[in-house]
């Protein structure tokens, strides 16, 4: 195997590598509503367990909220309404995404 230089990154080893990557992390649309829909889902049970288990979540931001505070009530309540609208903004694009699809499929036709 040979080994790559830094000059050898400015010429058909770096499209190929960058073609490369392209291609692994390209997904469908249902997959990422899929996707939208499971880590919500997995985030949700996470808190739940968390809550259920110490009666503190730590949020996304690395921040421990304990419901013992009015506080940390609040701030659980704003991190869950995040997560639903992070969860229906994913699922809308893939939505849009594959009406978008279906209509350029029946163009084509």
């Amino acid at each position: 195997m040979a080994n790559i230089s830094d000059n050898d990154l400015s010429g058909r080893s770096l499209i190929a590598m960058v073609n490369r990557t392209k291609i692994s992390t390209i997904y469908d649309f249902p997959y990422g509503e899929y996707l939208a829909q499971r880590t919500f889902f997995d985030e949700l049970s996470r808190v739940q367990s968390s809550l259920v288990n110490n009666g503190k979540v730590e949020l996304g931001t690395g921040e421990t909220a304990s419901i013992d505070s009015t506080g940390g009530l609040l701030a659980i309540q704003i991190y869950m309404e995040t997560l639903e609208t992070r969860k229906e903004s994913m699922s809308g694009m893939s939505k849009l995404g594959l009406s978008n699809e279906k209509k350029l499929w029946t163009l084509q036709n």
